[in-house]
C-alpha cells in the first residue's frame, strides 16, 4: 500500500485484530479493480473505528499532521458515506 494515494472502489475482504500489550495490530486485506493488497498496521491504540473498514469505498495512508505520539505517526483514511481514520505507529 502506497502513501498519499487514494485507493478507489475498494472491497475489504478481511480484517484481523491482534492485541499486543496495550496496543493492537490490525491486518487488512482489500481488493481494488486491479489487485489484492494486504496491510498491517502496528501500534493502533483506538479500535472504535475498525468496523468502518468493512464498509470502506476508499482507503489511503498518510502521515499524521498532529505528530502527537499518543495518537500515532500515521493515519489510514477510510471513506464511505463519511470519513474516519485509524491512527497507528508503523506498517508491518
Amino acid at each position: 500500500m502506497k502513501f498519499n494515494y487514494i485507493y478507489q472502489d475498494v472491497i475489504v475482504n478481511e480484517v484481523k485484530l491482534k492485541r499486543s500489550g496495550s496496543e493492537f495490530q490490525v491486518l487488512v486485506t482489500f481488493q481494488t479493480q486491479s489487485e489484492t493488497l494486504h496491510v498491517v498496521l502496528n501500534g493502533v491504540r483506538e479500535i472504535d473505528n475498525i468496523s468502518d473498514l468493512l464498509e470502506a469505498k476508499q482507503l489511503w495512508l498518510e502521515e499524521s499532521e498532529s505528530h502527537q505520539a499518543e495518537y500515532g505517526k500515521f493515519n489510514l483514511g477510510i471513506s464511505n458515506e463519511s470519513y474516519t481514520e485509524i491512527c497507528f505507529d508503523s506498517l508491518g
